[in-house]
């Protein structure tokens, strides 16, 4: 009996104990304090701001199956007052969603139900989704976004825009993602010099540092027998062959050579060159660079590959200009002259392995050369890299982060991996794409994006459907030949570096259009002229214009209207004191520079395109930085009276 007594005493002092501990964990609880800090902190404001009831929050998104209690501690993110103030308090950035409808996890994973700090950012035993680094976050745009550039989010668009460019679908599966030309191999032994072939394989960047191609790190060995594999395909595809050197560029005498550079230099600065290809780093982007081609292939090969880009290379965006053969004489003469690398070193002496052809084919199949470049005779080697669909989604057990000593979380994994692509691994084939850690970062926020989780149809943006727009006929085929989709875009086709033409015929008037044709010429006195001369004859000029004067064409941009002296005089008054045209735009020597110049506009532009530019430029090229000036339709008729007098 006593013992029972005891124990029940002893028992009533624990229970008290409980009751006791209880609620003084209760007050103590982390989000609690928070809570209170929060209302301390209004008190101060000058604002008033709402004080928060002590208690759990929470917003439940049954669309996407989370519930996150994340504003349990975050009170201020929709109170502008507490812009800059602490966190957990202060007020969240501007974005283009509302909190109530998505919730917090979707963008910056975490565990949403948790209650705690450690808890809430998900760096726990057994959590895959732990907080996003700040430097990560656009990864999740990914998740609902899945066009190439998306609005508010320049990290996740470059990054999406450089792994197309790195043709990374060569070897990897990755939904969404585009297959870029790259140039075939068939005959890359009639086209290039083994010297420069054996320094390329070794260091392609050291060649041409913007260079897409990314850098094996082959062994001296392994590059010459590269090397001595490619060097033996010398037949082109669909048979094409080499024409012989005209008479006057094979042997010239020192005074015809003279007469031939001088020549050449001519056409290649009418043919502007240096729009597309860079010379020694200088120029553009979107072609190879020409600084040192003279030491990559022969005069030969130059002056047949200028004569008919596609009869080598059938997808290529070169265009074929109308030069004679003198006139190629002249340009490959003067590029053997000016365009040689002086420092490409002859690699060392070696003998050919008798079995190089067997050890090349098993490096190019191991490397999967084939995923970018064609070889005939060269079966496809298929993808060698794991599918990258939904490598956002990659759980840490299944990744294998051998001795390299980082972070072991995905965002840094990832991010290495474009940075050191076989540190992880002494047997790894991934090459070096040399991205700069701002490249690195931007693609693996893009893979980061590539997720499984279950986002509803209706919440996703998808791209536009691709155009298929393919014109056909004479006009169609020098659309091909002149590789117009390399700069302009037409009913949504094309690259965007020029004008888009699709209501070309409604903007510029036909007269103005030929005469283009025959000399193109900036718009803009500030900017370098870019559309190159082809020199067109006049049958090829008046198939261009005829398509585009029936197909171009928006009959709701038409707007005929009559010039009186007093509608050009009120358009006048408009032009140079209300909205300050002269500002940007210059008439008889006098203005900006930003837009082009308005002297001759009535003998360029169409009155309607005058008017509805005028009405709203974005309307008509979204790209424009003409501003919007809300114009009145008598403002607007009474500006395109004055301009349609500048003739």
């Amino acid at each position: 009996m006593k013992r029972s007594r005891i124990a029940f005493a002893l028992s009533s002092v624990v229970f008290l104990v409980v009751l006791a501990i209880s609620p003084v964990k209760d007050m103590l609880l982390e989000w609690k304090g928070y809570q209170k800090d929060y209302n301390r902190l209004i008190q101060d404001l000058p604002q008033r701001v709402a004080p928060a009831e002590i208690g759990i929050r929470q917003i439940w998104v049954p669309k996407l199956d989370r519930v996150d209690r994340c504003v349990t501690c975050h009170l201020g993110m929709k109170e502008k007052a507490l812009a800059g103030a602490k966190e957990p308090f202060g007020a969240h950035p501007r974005i283009d969603h509302d909190v109530e409808e998505f919730g917090c996890t979707i963008c910056h994973e975490g565990q949403g139900p948790a209650t705690t700090y450690k808890e809430s950012i998900g760096k726990v035993a057994f959590w895959e989704h732990p907080m996003l680094p700040r430097e990560y976050i656009e990864a999740a745009c990914g998740k609902c976004h899945k066009e190439k550039t998306v609005t508010h989010a320049p990290v996740l668009s470059a990054g999406r825009k450089l792994i197309e460019e790195a043709n990374c679908i060569g070897c990897h599966k990755i939904a969404g993602y585009q297959r870029q030309w790259v140039p075939t191999l068939n005959g890359i032994g009639s086209k290039v010099n083994r010297a420069w072939l054996y320094a390329w394989l070794k260091d392609p960047k050291a060649y041409f540092p913007k260079t897409k191609m990314a850098n094996f790190h082959f062994t001296d060995a392994e590059a010459d027998i590269m090397a001595d594999f490619l060097m033996g395909f010398t037949s082109f595809s669909d048979s094409a062959s080499l024409d012989p050197l005209p008479a006057e560029a094979a042997a010239p005498t020192e005074a015809a050579k003279t007469a031939l550079e001088e020549l050449g230099s001519t056409r290649i600065s009418e043919a502007r060159c240096i729009s597309c290809h860079s010379i020694n780093g200088k120029g553009g982007s979107i072609a190879t660079d020409l600084g040192k081609v003279a030491s990559k292939t022969s005069q030969q090969w130059l002056y047949n590959y200028i004569k008919s880009p596609k009869r080598f290379q059938p997808k290529v965006l070169m265009p074929r200009f109308r030069f004679s053969d003198k006139d190629l004489a002249g340009v490959v003469t003067y590029m053997k002259t000016e365009y040689t690398d002086y420092d490409l070193a002859e690699p060392p002496k070696h003998t050919p392995d008798p079995q190089y052809y067997e050890k090349g084919l098993a490096l190019f199949k191991k490397y999967n050369c084939r995923g970018c470049h064609e070889l005939e005779g060269v079966g496809n080697t298929g993808e060698v890299g794991p599918e990258l669909t939904f490598v956002g989604s990659k759980k840490l057990y299944e990744i294998d982060f051998g001795q390299s000593g980082i972070e072991e979380s995905l965002p840094s994994y990832l991010f290495t991996k474009m940075t050191k692509p076989r540190v992880f691994s002494s047997v790894a084939k991934m090459p070096d794409f040399g991205f700069s850690p701002e490249e690195a970062r931007a693609v693996a926020v893009a893979l980061l994006g590539n997720t499984n989780e279950r986002i509803p149809e209706e919440m996703q943006v998808r791209p536009k459907q691709a155009s298929t727009y393919d014109p056909q006929g004479e006009f169609g085929k020098l659309v091909n030949d002149l590789a117009c989709f390399g700069c302009h875009t037409m009913e949504g086709r094309g690259r965007l570096v020029a004008t888009d033409l699709t209501q070309e015929a409604s903007a510029a008037k036909r007269d103005w259009i030929e005469n283009y044709f025959k000399v193109p010429y900036s718009l803009r006195p500030i900017l370098t002229e870019r559309m190159p001369n082809f020199r067109l004859s006049d049958p090829e000029i008046k198939v261009l214009t005829d398509y585009m004067s029936k197909v171009f064409l928006t009959d709701t941009l038409a707007h005929d209207l009559s010039v009186t002296e007093a509608s050009a005089a009120k358009g006048k008054l408009l032009y140079e004191e209300r909205y300050g045209c002269k500002g940007c735009h210059q008439i008889e020597g006098k203005g900006g520079y930003v837009g082009p110049p308005l002297d001759k506009v009535a003998s360029r532009l169409q009155s309607g395109w005058i008017f509805h530019w005028l009405k709203d430029p974005q309307a008509l090229r979204p790209e424009s930085i003409e501003p919007n000036n809300k114009l009145s339709d008598q403002e607007a008729e009474a500006l395109t009276a004055y301009l349609l007098t500048l003739k």
